[in-house]
């Protein structure tokens, strides 16, 4: 034999054997990669999608159990043959009804059955008790189910069979003391719900919600959602069975939902079979609504790297030339370029996301280069977003528990906040600090001659003069009732009596309109300002004995505490 055709047949068994092994290594490089990336890329999904089905909802929950919480509710629930509480109880939930997403509530009380609506348009103004519920009825055992339940509060997906809605109500129990007694709520409208979390756009990606019994509770196909969950036995419920119907893969998504539950926090992935097609499952648990969310992602839309089937061909051709240039090029436009990404995916894997991945390589690598970086691009964008969303929603959360919501002003907890970085300010820097203790005058009068709502219209009246007699730096807060409260830094005691005077008069030349009538009122105000720096509760207690001094000076005037 010739040694040319030795040469070459050594020639092409080096290529063959070099080929294989850069083809083996490379498949397990890129699978390794594609694995990591669509865990990572999942879990993102998953993170987005728990978030964005939880923004519409927390709020709602947060109101519906303020709402809950009213005493006017309480003793609506307690006493709902009385007329009177009867209506303070309509009337406090139609205050609300203006704050809830969909403009609408219900609620319903265990002692009677009764059963109270109204929406958007207002349809059942001054007929909101809609129906009695039966403990008899199968479209009224939801109630009671959710009584026995016990549950703080619920979001569940029903159909209301005698208002011809079907909603995703959000349950709240009324409680006086270990009593339930009663169901009270919102809902938002199911389509427009489905828009928002469910109906995923993106190819190869499907997102579905589900309880702890692993009926669904949201999906893109209403008809797959196990309505009235609350309400029916185990064995009656669209189970996520219906979608994933290998046994094994329901059993091990059992097994992650037990230990999400016990970590809240994590997310875990699993592989599934699905429509037939390999998918990877991502699962996140959502404690505020004890709900499970499942993003299927098809493993192909995952696969960064299919261009690269391509490289073994184009090695090849280069190693036929010389194995010298075939190596220099493997290196050059394969080996350092798969590097650069590697070592961007670990730093990604580690949660550092303030990267910039290089554009490395030429052709098919610089191709999936581009695609890596707008892919982690995208990735960082969504935590930017999902971060931003989380941190808007919990301010607002925070600003509903600092606010009056009759009057607008700051609430006791709120007020209590800034008294105290007033009063450690002063320990830092010195300076004075006044303080007003204001309380109307025959404040009951007014509720009983007029009615409660010439009462709260008396409430926000005074609130606006003081809004517009404080200062920029000023703090004012509804104290509680008919009490208001007023913090003045850096406020001399001569100028904090005119501004008490100042108020006590303008309160007094208000003339409020209600029910065709015309009334007034006055104040009675008790000032405070000490010489040197004193306690909270010391402050507190001395302006309210200067409120109490001129209560028995014959109110409508202004004492200073002594």
């Amino acid at each position: 034999m010739k040694l040319k055709i030795r040469f070459l047949l050594l020639m092409s068994a080096i290529f063959v054997g070099f080929m294989s092994i850069t083809w083996l290594l490379s498949h397990q490089l890129m699978d390794k990669l594609n694995q990591q990336w669509g865990e990572k890329f999942t879990q993102r999904q998953v993170m987005f999608d728990k978030f964005r089905t939880l923004s519409p909802l927390i709020r709602e929950i947060a109101l519906a159990r303020q709402l809950a919480a009213e005493p006017a509710i309480i003793d609506m629930a307690l006493h709902e043959q009385d007329k009177a509480m009867r209506q303070r109880g309509i009337a406090a939930m139609e205050r609300y009804r203006f704050n809830f997403r969909d403009h609408s509530y219900f609620a319903a009380f265990a002692q009677s059955g009764n059963y109270y609506f109204n929406d958007a348009i207002n349809q059942y103004g001054g007929r909101q008790l809609r129906y009695t519920l039966s403990p008899t009825s199968p479209k009224d055992k939801w109630f009671y189910a959710t009584l026995v339940d016990g549950k703080e509060y619920q979001v569940n997906i029903d159909p209301d069979v005698h208002l011809k809605v079907t909603k995703a109500w959000i349950n709240v129990l009324i409680r006086n003391g270990n009593e339930t007694l009663g169901i009270i709520g919102t809902g938002i409208d199911l389509t427009e719900l489905i828009k928002e979390t469910v109906s995923v756009t993106q190819e190869g990606v499907e997102n579905l919600f589900i309880d702890q019994s692993m009926a669904i509770q949201l999906n893109s196909n209403p008809k797959l959602i196990d309505y009235m969950t609350v309400a029916k036995d185990v064995g009656q419920r669209i189970k996520v069975d219906v979608l994933l119907k290998n046994p094994a893969d329901i059993e091990r998504l059992r097994q992650v939902m037990q230990e999400l539950a016990r970590s809240p926090a994590d997310i875990a992935t699993l592989s599934v079979d699905y429509q037939g097609k390999k998918h990877l499952l991502g699962v996140a648990y959502l404690p505020e609504i004890g709900w499970y969310d499942l993003t299927l992602m098809d493993y192909r839309t995952l696969d960064l790297f299919d261009d690269l089937i391509l490289g073994p061909v184009l090695f090849s051709l280069l190693l036929m030339l010389t194995l010298l240039v075939v190596g220099w090029a493997l290196q050059r436009w394969v080996l350092k370029p798969i590097a650069i990404l590697r070592a961007a995916t670990d730093k990604i894997r580690r949660g550092d996301f303030d990267i910039d991945p290089p554009i490395a390589g030429i052709g098919e690598i610089a191709h999936l280069s581009r695609s890596f970086a707008d892919m982690a691009k995208f990735v960082n964008n969504s935590k930017q977003e999902l971060e931003n969303k989380v941190r808007e929603r919990t301010e607002a959360l925070h600003r509903l528990t600092e606010i009056d919501p009759l009057t607008g002003l700051l609430n006791r907890r709120g007020m209590m906040d800034r008294f105290e970085n007033e009063i450690a300010r002063q320990a830092r820097q010195g300076g004075s600090l006044g303080l007003l203790l204001l309380d109307l005058d025959h404040f009951k009068r007014i509720n009983d001659t007029y009615g409660h709502a010439a009462g709260d219209l008396a409430l926000c009246e005074a609130a606006k003069v003081l809004q517009a007699s404080k200062r920029g730096y000023d703090h004012v807060a509804r104290w509680g009732g008919e009490e208001f409260l007023m913090l003045l830094p850096e406020c001399g005691q001569e100028d904090l009596l005119m501004i008490a005077e100042r108020i006590r008069e303008e309160i007094g030349m208000l003339q409020i309109q209600a029910g065709g009538q015309s009334f007034s009122f006055t104040v009675s105000i008790g000032a405070h300002h000490p010489n040197s720096p004193q306690t909270l509760d010391t402050m507190l207690q001395k302006v309210d004995h200067a409120l109490y001094a001129a209560k028995d000076a014959g109110r409508n005037c202004v004492k200073v505490s002594v």
